[in-house]
């Protein structure tokens, strides 16, 4: 008869101890925020592009769709073949005037050297300065001439107006291209996207709002994004609005996401999933009735939980219960 006692005794104290061991929570409402989604797409802050000034040909492209290039690199060079001759020709001439001043100032110290004794006549004297001053104003407008034909030769070099990143080039190596024609298009890389909203979203957007952005084709990943700036022009009907992310968004200029726009709070039942159980499709929560813990099925809002992990309970519990993580 001892022995008996001595085992329920045992028993009842290691049901008591499982049970003090076992995690068990007060369920309680809580406030949470109700999101609409709208379907939005991504734009590039900042546009920009790269233009040709001279007619010419390509001789040079140093940039693919989708590279990030820094402000003032280099990426492409437009060559007008008439130049490089006329500079070269220039040079020369400037070489062949600068022999004939040196050849004239000789001249002219020797001559009015002969003028002091009485030996050259002033006529030709003043004669000769005239011809020397003529010849340098040749050789400055010369240079002046090179120095025009070099800096257009310079516009041939086609620079990235921003940090930016590639969104399309026109040309290829050995294309010909005219005055203003587009080598190149580039969206900014400034941590600043541009949201392109429905016009119906238009009074639940403001400048300064936090909201939660979610990118169905990776994953559904969320971001938090922050609006710093809306337009006051509709696009196309679209509300064309500017956000910060924190850490930037690596996505595709045109990309479609969810802007979860809040709409307002209710009270709900929030239930970490720890605590809920599934089985044949049914979930479960184990419930205090009493002095025991039962199995009893819920109803939740949705399949998955949310980015805190936890559920929530349209039915099947009532603030003030009290439930137990299942084994």
């Amino acid at each position: 008869m001892a022995v008996t006692r001595t085992l329920f005794l045992s028993a009842a104290f290691a049901a008591l101890s499982l049970q003090a061991a076992a995690e068990v929570m007060t369920v309680e409402e809580s406030v949470v925020m109700d999101y609409r989604p709208a379907v939005a797409r991504i734009e590039a802050a900042d546009s920009a592009t790269a233009r040709s000034r001279l007619q010419g040909v390509v001789s040079r492209l140093s940039i693919d769709e989708g590279d990030v290039v820094d402000a003032g690199e280099l990426v492409a060079v437009v060559t007008d073949a008439t130049i490089a001759p006329s500079i070269s020709a220039l040079a020369s001439r400037i070489e062949g005037l600068q022999a004939q001043i040196r050849q004239a100032e000789e001249d002219l110290t020797r001559n009015e050297a002969l003028f002091e004794q009485g030996f050259f006549p002033k006529a030709r004297l003043d004669e000769q300065r005239t011809n020397l001053d003529v010849l340098k104003r040749n050789l400055s407008s010369a240079q002046s001439e090179r120095n025009a034909l070099g800096a257009r030769q310079a516009e041939g070099r086609i620079l990235a107006p921003a940090n930016a990143k590639v969104t399309g080039v026109n040309v290829v190596e050995g294309s010909v291209v005219s005055p203003g024609e587009v080598i190149a298009t580039f969206a900014t890389v400034n941590g600043v996207v541009r949201l392109s909203l429905p016009e119906r979203h238009a009074a639940q957007i403001s400048e300064g709002e936090t909201f939660a952005l979610r990118l169905p084709t990776r994953g559904g990943d969320l971001r938090t994004a922050t609006i710093v700036k809306v337009y006051p022009e509709l696009r196309n009907g679209e509300l064309i609005a500017d956000a910060t992310v924190p850490g930037g968004l690596d996505a595709l200029v045109g990309e479609r996401v969810d802007v979860l726009a809040p709409v307002g709070e209710r009270r709900a039942i929030l239930v970490p999933k720890d605590y809920v159980s599934t089985r044949y499709g049914v979930d479960f929560v184990r419930v205090q009735v009493g002095d025991r813990f039962v199995d009893a099925p819920i109803a939740l809002a949705a399949p998955l939980a949310d980015t805190e992990g936890k559920y929530e309970v349209l039915t099947g519990l009532k603030p003030g219960d009290k439930i137990e993580k299942p084994e």
